[in-house]
């Protein structure tokens, strides 16, 4: 007999795949994003609000859009979904800075890019723990209780 006891091995996830899941949760979450500020580009020109409006409107635009994208990264993943997020919120905010700098028609403030890079990662990372806290449970449930209803037909 073996004196080695043997354990599962870890689910190691290779660079790619935290890239691809990325890279299109960071994709789907641009359409959705330039899609609201063209909505919001419209309601400023036809109700003429103020200037003052238009920052914090944007950096909440940006938000939700980080994390629509560590959301939409992070459902194929099982394991790590945290650097998922991290990843699709790192990705989102340079995807958005090449987008909208094409759009400028100039490159934008670096500084201002660093910063939001680092927000990118943090809230990527803090909605795709919550994220997987709160929608990984009810999936998990859902497929243990499958398996305890088809075990029990069985027997």
């Amino acid at each position: 007999m073996n004196t080695k006891t043997q354990t599962k091995p870890e689910s190691k996830v290779k660079l790619s795949t935290f890239i691809k899941c990325g890279l299109k949760g960071s994709l789907i979450s641009m359409i959705f994003t330039v899609a609201v500020i063209l909505l919001f580009a419209l309601i400023i020109k036809e109700t003429g609000a103020a200037d003052s409006v238009i920052a914090p409107i944007n950096q909440v635009i940006k938000i939700l859009g980080i994390m629509a994208a560590a959301y939409f990264a992070i459902r194929p993943m099982e394991t790590k979904q945290w650097l998922c997020g991290a990843v699709a919120g790192l990705m989102y905010i340079l995807i958005g800075y090449f987008v909208f700098s094409l759009i400028d028609g100039m490159m934008g403030n670096v500084a201002l890019l660093f910063s939001d890079l680092l927000m990118g990662v943090l809230i990527g990372m803090v909605f795709a723990i919550i994220a997987a806290n709160f929608f990984g449970k009810r999936k998990r449930k859902a497929k243990k209780t499958k398996t305890v209803r088809a075990a029990k037909t069985k027997a």
